[in-house]
């Protein structure tokens, strides 16, 4: 039986974790205070996450760099001071692979390259680039728990 490693990183609501890889980066960042985020699906519905100060919300971007960063960083602005609404594309979606970023809220995300990008309401799996594919994250009191092999990454103060 394999033991997943696990790393947990301080983060706090002024931060933002960078999670690189070859083809695509990810952000993290938490909260810092308990919020909503409206959730459109295919299905004409509307779903309303609600968010804890310790929660996550994953930005995953499909290049790298500080183009990728500054769109992540974008992103997460929209969300948290925007109230900008999670728009989930239904399936098949020729639009899904021109997105630029997606994005998954909660407790837990887990990322994976196999899925169709911007097609998945439920919010703990989120599309990555295959180098990042696998792992997992978890929002914790003051930091974010990774759960796999985590080569690299960086913590940012957010401006």
């Amino acid at each position: 039986m394999s033991v997943r490693k696990c790393r947990r990183i301080k983060l706090s609501p002024e931060e933002i974790l960078f999670l690189p890889g070859s083809s695509g980066e990810l952000g993290v960042v938490k909260p810092g205070r308990d919020m909503q985020i409206f959730i459109g699906t295919p299905e004409k519905e509307e779903i309303v996450l609600f968010l804890s100060s310790d929660d996550l919300i994953a930005v995953s971007a499909f290049e790298t760099g500080q183009k990728a960063e500054k769109g992540i960083m974008s992103m997460i602005y929209l969300l948290k001071e925007f109230g900008s609404p999670i728009v989930v594309l239904p399936r098949d979606h020729p639009t899904s692979k021109r997105l630029p970023l997606v994005v998954s809220c909660g407790e837990y995300v887990r990322l994976d390259c196999g899925i169709q990008a911007g097609t998945h309401p439920e919010q703990d799996i989120l599309c990555a680039c295959e180098d990042l594919s696998g792992l997992e994250l978890r929002g914790v009191e003051g930091a974010v728990e990774v759960s796999g092999d985590l080569k690299e990454f960086k913590v940012e103060k957010i401006d």
